[in-house]
């Protein structure tokens, strides 16, 4: 196998020259020579799930496929173009998505996360297609969503996922999904021969998602702690409404200055069992979900002359904060329980 050297210019510009068959016939070898090398440099867990690559001259495309058969695998595929290179994770299989919309459905916070968690690079395309009946075929009918990642909210994850779940079960239709990013080709040429880890970076992001989706992923739904309560039942503050069960509540309070000036949101004695690890604990990590952006800097105290749970932002969040509320605005919290290690707090303005 000749060395892969990296991905230079006449790689992309090829695909730009209509009926230049040698110059595409090159750019072709070099990024089979690419994918190969990709593979070859993934970490072993990731190159067991994903078998296969190759090459794949009707779309001029490579590509890494968790089987053989390509059509009905997970596949991560490679286009690249005179401006860009784009790389996209997608499933087409009818039974596959079965099983993905299904979790994603039943799942939503989790399944969501795992998405939006990418960053805003990414876009998300979710398609519905209607099988034809005599041949098979499956057609474009319509998009449920085709946008970048910060349009998807946590109200439109709901809405996506439980319609392709219903839609995917319908014999007549198939919801295939797709995530894609693009590099510039300017980028991937500079980087020579660093892109092999560039990319293998970015294919461990996926990981989680496509191990959600495959069916590996631990449940979202752990047991209780025994020092957990079993729901938040005490009344609140006039100015603060909660409510919940033992895997997440929802808390809605007044800001005030002194909470903006030094960047915290208090909850209530309430909550602390909710983030107690056990009886020791005094502080707690959490991941903060604003504004289509995920902070994993917060904590969560223990106040322990008020027996108060507090949450104290980072500097960044802090400075969002700020940025969007005043003295007396309402802000909601949304926490919960994603696995057993980790707590998921979203934060939203409340007109």
């Amino acid at each position: 196998m000749s060395q892969f050297n990296g991905l230079a210019m006449p790689v992309f510009t090829a695909f730009g020259w209509a009926g230049e068959e040698t110059a595409i016939q090159y750019a072709l070898s070099q990024l089979e020579l690419f994918v190969q090398s990709l593979h070859a440099s993934l970490p072993r867990d990731v190159r067991d799930q994903f078998t296969h690559y190759g090459l794949d001259k009707v779309t001029q495309t490579v590509y890494l496929a968790s089987g053989e058969d390509v059509e009905k695998s997970l596949v991560i595929s490679f286009l690249a173009r005179p401006m860009s290179m784009e790389m996209q994770l997608s499933l087409q299989d009818k039974q596959a998505l079965t099983k993905a919309w299904k979790s994603a459905e039943k799942d939503t916070s989790l399944a969501h996360r795992f998405i939006t968690e990418l960053g805003r690079d990414w876009s998300l395309r979710v398609q519905q297609m209607q099988i034809d009946a005599d041949s098979g075929t499956a057609i474009q009918y319509q998009d449920l969503f085709k946008e970048d990642i910060p349009s998807f909210d946590e109200e439109t994850a709901v809405a996506v996922f439980s319609k392709a779940n219903y839609l995917n079960s319908e014999d007549q239709w198939v919801v295939p999904f797709s995530l894609s990013r693009r590099f510039p080709s300017e980028r991937i040429h500079a980087m020579g021969t660093a892109v092999i880890e560039v990319i293998s970076e970015q294919i461990q992001n996926l990981m989680p998602l496509i191990n959600f989706l495959v069916g590996k992923a631990k449940s979202s739904k752990p047991k209780a702690r025994a020092t957990r309560s079993k729901s938040v039942t005490a009344k609140p503050a006039p100015d603060t409404v909660l409510s919940g069960d033992e895997n997440s509540f929802t808390f809605t309070s007044q800001l005030k200055a002194l909470h903006l000036r030094r960047g915290f949101i208090n909850l209530t004695s309430e909550h602390w069992d909710f983030f107690a690890i056990n009886s020791r604990t005094q502080t707690r990590g959490v991941t903060i979900y604003y504004d289509g952006i995920y902070d994993k800097k917060s904590t969560v105290w223990h106040l322990s002359t008020s027996d108060q749970a507090r949450i104290v932002l980072s500097p960044t969040v802090h400075e969002w904060l700020e940025d969007n509320f005043a003295v007396d605005d309402n802000i909601q919290v949304v926490a919960k329980q994603l696995t057993d290690d980790e707590i998921q707090i979203s934060l939203k303005p409340i007109a």
